[in-house]
């Protein structure tokens, strides 16, 4: 089964996660747009293609670099390279793809990964929201429709930022519509 990767899953079925009550749903899961991987994209493809530019421009300058370095060396300078840029797409992709935001029924979460072996997980309660606005700044999030939502807390992380996430309006009046339905639930039930 491949992995499903949207940015905007409303409803995801199947999907659990580490800290997971009894009873809790998740509402939406949130990635940050793809169009954001768009300058990564970028770099590697350039890099990619400047390592064959590289050969033919030092044959076009008339360098010869079987002379300086034997062949097995050469082809292991560039199997490194071109390595090390594959190793940096999948380093790229993974923080895309495992850097989440959830909103459930019951809490907001934001599960950050900075390194293959150091991630970040902060949630508070939908009854601690107390303010969520959304922001669409520029042509290219104005026309992707991705922003930023800001959730102010009264929680110990006092504010959430979900970053680059598609229809960020929707996404705050969602999480303003989850807090009420918590707050007209009696206290300690999970629904």
């Amino acid at each position: 089964m491949l992995p499903n990767l949207s940015s905007f899953w409303f409803e995801p079925e199947g999907f659990s996660f580490p800290t997971e009550e009894q009873g809790e749903k998740i509402v939406l899961l949130l990635r940050a747009h793809p169009v954001t991987l768009l300058p990564a994209t970028f770099f590697v493809f350039v890099l990619f293609f400047l390592g064959f530019l590289s050969i033919v421009l030092f044959g076009i300058v008339g360098i010869n670099l079987s002379a300086f370095l034997p062949m097995r060396e050469i082809a292991l300078i560039y199997f490194a390279y071109y390595l090390s840029l594959f190793g940096y797409a999948i380093f790229r992709f993974s923080l895309w793809y495992f850097n989440i935001y959830l909103v459930t029924n019951e809490r907001i979460i934001d599960f950050d990964f900075y390194r293959f072996l150091y991630r970040e997980i902060s949630d508070t309660p939908l009854s601690k929201i107390q303010d969520v606005s959304s922001k669409t700044s520029g042509p290219i999030q104005t026309f992707f429709n991705f922003g930023y939502v800001y959730t102010q807390t009264a929680a110990e992380t006092p504010r959430f930022v979900f970053e680059n996430v598609p229809n960020p309006d929707r996404v705050a009046k969602e999480i303003s519509v989850q807090a009420r339905l918590e707050e007209a639930e009696p206290r300690g039930v999970v629904s």
